[in-house]
């Protein structure tokens, strides 16, 4: 009889020592995949927080950098001329009478001062336009070509890209109105640059092509900038920079 209850008592004590491994087992899986889980849900909080972290296989492409003035200002309109009457009184003597009186009548003379409203704008041309060769930029190209090109920067001299830049007047007898935005010629003129072509041959203007910037409303953020022409083929191409001033 005691022989049978130390068989059984041996037997419990086997099964309790493989039932404790197996939860000692799994307590450890369980504590596993707690611990990945939280792993998991970290990651994928700082992928989440921060998506362009290198942990990331697949981070989103990056976006275009675009700059746009922090302060623009609309421009006045431009009145028409004002007429401002200045007095100016001579004096007229009359003959002189046998009394030897002399009388003075004052004269008045009207002259006349226009007065235009100055327009402050956030860019302005950077030094003066510049006539050269397109080869300088365009080592492939001819002399059959034509164009105006430049770049704009900003108050510390860095690129600004995505400004609207507006080309209208006449040009071939004809009139133009063309619009583009810096960086699209960034491969010749830097990385805010950008280019327009008038044509395939040299023509001689003065006076009646002019640039400007703009914001996307249109208003304007520089002032017109007048150029020319040539017929020369050192001076196909017009560069005229802008600058940041406010």
């Amino acid at each position: 009889m005691r022989f049978t209850n130390q068989e059984e008592i041996e037997k419990r004590q086997q099964r309790r020592a493989k039932q404790r491994r197996r939860e000692i087992v799994f307590n450890l899986l369980t504590a596993l995949s707690l611990i990945a889980s939280v792993a998991v849900i970290s990651v994928f909080l700082v992928l989440f927080s921060n998506p362009y972290i290198a942990l990331n296989p697949f981070p989103p492409p990056t976006m275009p950098w675009m700059v746009t003035p922090s302060t623009l200002t609309p421009t006045p309109p431009r009145l028409p001329p004002t007429w401002t009457l200045t007095p100016t009184i001579t004096e007229t003597p009359l003959p002189v009478t046998p009394t030897n009186t002399e009388v003075v009548i004052p004269t008045v003379t009207l002259t006349a001062t226009e007065i235009f409203p100055v327009g402050v704008y956030t860019y302005a041309i950077e030094g003066n336009p510049v006539a050269m060769a397109n080869t300088t930029f365009h080592p492939d190209e001819s002399c059959a070509w034509q164009g105006i090109a430049g770049r704009v920067v900003d108050l510390q001299g860095r690129h600004v890209v995505g400004v609207t830049v507006l080309l209208t007047g006449v040009y071939d007898n004809r009139e133009i109105s063309m619009n583009t935005i810096t960086g699209g010629a960034s491969a010749w003129y830097g990385e805010s640059g950008y280019e327009f072509i008038l044509g395939s041959t040299p023509i001689e203007s003065t006076g009646t092509l002019m640039v400007q910037l703009v914001d996307q409303s249109l208003v304007p953020i520089s002032d017109q900038v007048v150029f020319n022409t040539y017929t020369d083929c050192d001076k196909n191409l017009i560069l005229i920079n802008f600058k940041q001033i406010r």
